[in-house]
């Protein structure tokens, strides 16, 4: 992006340059010959522009002579603000077909990644902390202008396609047929649910997460296979309620779910089956003194929940721990999680 932005500023630079010639000739052609601005100026136009007409008669040898440096001067920037301008236009093509066949190479690499319909502020909002957790994830809208917003808040390297959400093309661009999750947050809930019917079509198995605009909207987004909704006046609701009533447990929560704190987070780590710790109980696998965690909760297959488990409780096979600690931490968790012994 830095060397575009200073190949236009050199042919900027080379515009101005001409315009300086044309000043310097119109303005020659009044002091030596002591021509009318008008004539001055068409004369160094002809000159310039290599027309062809003839020279007027009885003009001064310093006028030859000037008319001379006038012409090289103007073959010499013409030549290089035409240089510039192919530069810059060739360039800029080139940047950008370059862009996009990059960008769709990395998402057709992606696998079991996130895919956001909408880049307003709801859909920047989930972006952001999707990049905080260092998550994959591609957002489509069908506003260019706001994907580069998103882009220059985010980085260049924010994954995305431009299009309509009711073309199939766009969500298969998207990399739709291997996501694992898709994030609705589009301002309608009719747009919504034409989303996730499309989504639908490529990929049947896809989680689907959408935000209902309007209450009356919930059971039409879930009869069309949307697996959970959040409804915006009923969150903002309660959240106010809490607030009011409940601050400092409002202030915990914010604590462990803000995705920029380091300090103290509560995240999924997910038991694969050839973990070291399946069939053992939380006692022997001893998380606190392993990695300094806390294990809040345990998510069974069978869609059960195990809140403040105690220390007999057996991890198994594809369970799912809800742990609380430090960024850090996790991370080495999840490294762990597959390694035999301890």
């Amino acid at each position: 992006m830095e060397i575009y932005i200073q190949k236009l500023r050199r042919f900027i630079f080379s515009i101005l340059i001409i315009f300086l010639v044309f000043v310097v000739g119109t303005s020659g052609y009044m002091i030596l010959e002591n021509w009318e601005f008008t004539e001055s100026l068409f004369f160094t136009i002809v000159t310039l522009s290599t027309v062809g007409y003839t020279i007027p008669e009885g003009i001064s040898m310093s006028t030859k002579v000037f008319t001379i440096f006038i012409i090289l001067s103007g073959i010499t920037v013409g030549v290089y603000a035409l240089s510039q301008l192919t530069s810059f236009i060739v360039e800029g093509e080139m940047k950008n077909i370059m862009g996009v066949r990059k960008r769709m190479k990395k998402i057709a690499n992606l696998d079991k990644h996130f895919i956001v319909i909408g880049a307003g502020k709801t859909g920047a909002f989930v972006c952001r902390n999707l990049l905080k957790s260092h998550k994959d994830f591609v957002v489509i809208d069908k506003n260019m202008e706001r994907l580069e917003q998103l882009k220059q808040e985010l980085g260049e390297d924010i994954l995305f396609c431009q299009g309509e959400i009711k073309d199939e093309n766009v969500m298969i661009k998207a990399g739709m047929e291997k996501a694992s999750t898709i994030i609705l947050t589009l301002p309608s809930d009719v747009d919504n649910l034409f989303a996730v019917l499309t989504a639908k079509t490529i990929n049947k198995d896809i989680k689907v997460i959408a935000k209902a605009n309007e209450p009356e909207s919930v059971k039409k987004l879930e009869y069309a296979g949307i697996d959970r909704i959040l409804v915006e006046s009923e969150i903002s609701g309660n959240r106010l309620a809490y607030m009011a009533t409940q601050p400092n447990v409002v202030t915990f929560l914010e604590t462990v779910t803000r995705a920029a704190n380091k300090e103290l987070q509560l995240e999924e780590v997910e038991i694969p089956e050839k973990s070291w710790m399946v069939n053992k109980t939380l006692k022997e696998i001893s998380l606190p003194s392993l990695v300094n965690l806390i294990v809040i909760s345990i998510q069974k297959k069978e869609n059960k929940n195990i809140f403040n488990p105690r220390a007999e409780t057996k991890v198994t096979n594809g369970d799912v721990l809800i742990v609380l600690g430090e960024e850090e931490k996790i991370g080495k968790l999840k490294k762990i999680v597959t390694e035999r012994g301890n």
